[in-house]
């Protein structure tokens, strides 16, 4: 059984210190360099963005954004990576029209790098983005097919025509909900838009994606950055999985690599992107910096497999429940950078 929480913070453990870790959840690329803490945030963007950036900034009379954050701490290195949620709107709204475009990510993220390249003489780390059609918050339609299947007396032909979904077509978790109303017939089928990426959709958010690392690529390599390949390292987990203390997990959900959003990896997957980011330095730099100990981390995980407890489901591979994506629901709403 997966239940959802009550989404409820403590804050801050010590509100009078400025984080270095600047990052805002939800947060799109015009965002890093334009989006300060509100006064009187009111929407659960700018609430987590007070949250983040708010203190004590604005107790001190600064309203900055990330960027102005990260140039007042005078740093030496700062670690970018930000545009997967410009790219996700696709994944949350099942159109691909809903991610920033490709001209205003370039227009973005080149304002970015240059006020960053401008106003400090940090060396710049610079993350890419994956395949956001590969997350598990994306359920393939043949699995959502089978799945359903089995737990009715329906052929997998006749849920395709009902749902209106077929093999290379993927359901996020608003589709998946949508499904016991149809197959109840409280709600006409098929699924609606917003809760499918079409295979065709798909392509297009793979090519919006690639689009986007050269930008990426480029503005580093202009800048003089260090670039680690985020890309590269989930299609790889995504292609041969990853063994950690003996156990393979996946990047399927419940598969140790991603944690019950579907979208933001465990304490384990962010172990291994934190010794990507290490591995990249090390070579780049000539050091010999040590990776973060996966074999610990793992253990600790209460989502890496060996130390799963899950009731009430079946032990092979399963749908990501609805509510678990829900999570995301709250920050990404904005229209690919329009708001």
């Amino acid at each position: 059984m997966v239940t959802r929480g009550l989404d409820v913070t403590t804050g801050r453990d010590n509100p009078t210190v400025q984080a270095t870790d600047l990052a805002v959840p939800g947060a799109l690329v015009n965002d890093v360099l334009n989006t300060a803490p509100s006064l009187a945030p009111t929407t659960p963007q700018e609430i987590i963005t007070e949250l983040v950036l708010g203190f004590p900034g604005l107790t001190q009379g600064q309203d900055l954004s990330q960027a102005g954050f990260a140039l007042n701490a005078k740093p030496t290195t700062i670690f970018l990576w930000i545009g997967s949620n410009d790219a996700l709107l696709a994944d949350q709204k099942g159109m691909p029209s809903k991610m920033t475009s490709t001209a205003n990510f370039t227009a973005q993220y080149t304002a970015l790098i240059q006020y960053l390249t401008t106003k400090t003489s940090a060396h710049l780390v610079i993350g890419n983005i994956p395949d956001v059609t590969a997350l598990p918050y994306l359920q393939p339609a043949t699995t959502v097919l089978a799945e359903n299947s089995a737990s009715s007396s329906l052929s997998v032909a006749t849920l395709s025509t009902t749902l209106g979904i077929q093999a290379g077509d993927f359901v996020n978790p608003t589709g998946v909900a949508e499904i016991p109303n149809i197959l109840a017939g409280t709600q006409m089928g098929p699924i609606d838009d917003a809760g499918v990426l079409s295979a065709a959709e798909v392509t297009a958010v793979q090519a919006q994606v690639v689009a986007y690392n050269a930008v990426i690529a480029q503005k580093a390599q202009a800048a003089g950055a260090t670039l680690v390949d985020i890309n590269a390292l989930f299609a790889s987990i995504a292609a041969n999985g990853l063994t950690v203390n003996g156990v393979k997990g996946t990047s399927a959900f419940l598969g140790g690599f991603f944690s019950l959003d579907g979208v933001h990896p465990t304490d384990t997957g962010y172990a291994v992107i934190a010794n990507a980011f290490i591995d990249t330095m090390n070579k780049a730099f000539g050091k010999t910096t040590p990776d973060v100990d996966l074999s610990a981390t793992a253990t600790a995980d209460p989502l890496w497999p060996p130390n799963i407890k899950v009731q009430g489901m079946s032990s092979h591979a399963m749908l990501m429940p609805a509510n678990a994506g829900q999570a995301l629901d709250a920050i990404l709403v904005k229209d690919g950078g329009a708001k």
